[in-house]
């Protein structure tokens, strides 16, 4: 890497001058708390789109509406994407498609032992299902492909800081579940306490 002096460029350097405001009568009335009121007055030829003079001065130009500052915003978006994605997960780990295991750092020890013992229990009726199924010569042929869940909305509310509540619509196979779960924040690592899906 070569490292050269720059030298100087002729730029002519223009210097600020402040000027004090003008004072002078009002001819309105509407005085400062100096006497001294500056009139603003619009370029000739300029006029503003309709209805954007009045969301100018409405506080937000685009929503039209004063603008609200959420603190918990960028918490609440991580938590809502959580939810989104392990209630996904625990829609495969029930069909199949997924190890319990994976889910086991963002479940509590009681979420994680209920959610094992269901996918259990779903994987036993379904291969009874699937005994029955070849028995009767049923469905023989027929090999299912894996359907993986599409969420289609989620809804995270705080209960208090360090706390939110969510809930998840999703599409399985063939109909649209709810899925509700409590994340907690302990020693900044978020956990699901509870987990109840429909």
């Amino acid at each position: 890497m070569n490292t050269m002096a720059v030298g100087e460029t002729g730029a002519s350097i223009t210097r600020l001058v402040a000027r004090p405001a003008p004072t002078g009568p009002s001819s309105a009335g509407d005085d400062g708390p100096d006497g001294a009121v500056v009139k603003m007055t619009r370029r000739p030829g300029y006029a503003p789109a309709p209805g954007r003079e009045a969301a100018l001065h409405a506080g937000n130009p685009v929503l039209g509406g004063p603008t609200v500052l959420d603190p918990s915003a960028p918490e609440r978006a991580l938590v809502a994407e959580m939810s989104r994605k392990i209630a996904q997960a625990a829609l495969e780990v029930l069909s199949g498609a997924r190890s319990v295991q994976q889910l086991s750092r963002w479940l509590d020890t009681r979420c994680f032992s209920a959610l094992t013992t269901r996918a259990r229990l779903h994987a036993t009726a379904c291969q009874a299902e699937r005994r029955h199924l070849s028995q009767t010569g049923g469905g023989a042929n027929v090999v299912l492909l894996r359907h993986q869940p599409i969420v289609h909305s989620t809804h995270c509310s705080a209960v208090r800081p360090g706390i939110y509540e969510t809930s998840v619509v999703i599409a399985d196979k063939s109909r649209f579940r709810a899925i509700a779960m409590r994340f907690e924040e302990t020693r900044g690592t978020w956990k699901v306490t509870a987990l109840q899906i429909g």
